[in-house]
């Protein structure tokens, strides 16, 4: 767990570490969870954090998603999720990848475009599939900021991940072009 002030920091936080220990059973569950209706850990969560109580919708939306990037394998035994150094958006970019040099990023520019257009219900429903896209194609331990997850559900309007993804984006496009007109 963190030692945040940020109630939110810290109930996306507990959820990543409860899912690192969960048993298989309960990280499906969380896997499977739909809107208004959770899972026990997730309930178990929530009576212990104020904050996912407080909006249990949009917190069930995050657990699913954090359950989604959650490597399976044996409890405990997973690899953390969280790393505070990769932000979200750059993570959408190179796919969690540390080494990736581009060209193509993970999530195209357009389906980023219309992730940060979408509100609602509609901007959870593409930020899952992002997610669900990048398990599907993560290195093997992929690592995230957590609490920007949350965030990007909290509160959609935040630039934040559009900031992050083209810096990553852009250099790995300038170096790209560089060599391009090295090889001409």
């Amino acid at each position: 767990m963190s030692d945040s002030p940020n109630p939110v920091d810290r109930a996306a936080l507990a959820i990543a570490g409860a899912l690192e220990h969960a048993g298989p059973g309960d990280l499906a569950a969380m896997r499977r969870m739909r809107e208004g209706v959770g899972a026990p850990l997730f309930w178990r969560l929530a009576a212990r954090h104020v904050e996912i109580d407080r909006n249990p919708e949009a917190w069930i939306a995050i657990a699913r998603m954090l359950a989604l990037l959650t490597p399976t394998g044996q409890p405990g035994a997973r690899p953390a999720l969280h790393d505070a150094t990769r932000p979200l958006g750059a993570v959408l970019c190179d796919g969690g990848d540390r080494s990736w040099s581009g060209p193509t990023p993970m999530l195209s520019e357009a389906r980023l475009a219309r992730l940060l257009a979408a509100r609602g219900k509609a901007r959870r429903v593409a930020l899952e599939r992002a997610l669900r896209m990048l398990a599907n194609r993560r290195p093997p331990n992929p690592l995230v900021n957590v609490p920007e997850i949350a965030w990007a559900v909290l509160n959609p309007e935040a630039g934040r991940i559009a900031r992050d993804y083209y810096a990553r984006l852009d250099p790995a496009a300038a170096l790209n072009a560089a060599q391009t007109k090295e090889e001409a």
